[in-house]
């Protein structure tokens, strides 16, 4: 039987590795950036007309 310092020392040690465990699968599977928008209409309105999609060669 194992005695109580090694119990002990297995709960810390089990505890601490899954400390954090949602928080870190949540980062790995979405990411750290937040979301934001990338076309907005005050980009598109000082965009060259190249990016608006108005080019000639279309």
């Amino acid at each position: 039987m194992a005695s109580l310092t090694q119990k002990t020392e297995y709960r810390r040690k089990l505890r601490n590795a899954k400390a954090g465990k949602e928080r870190k699968a949540k980062l790995r599977n979405q990411g750290t950036t937040p979301s934001f928008p990338i076309h907005t209409p005050e980009a598109d309105a000082n965009a060259p007309s190249q990016a608006k999609g108005g080019s000639a060669d279309e």
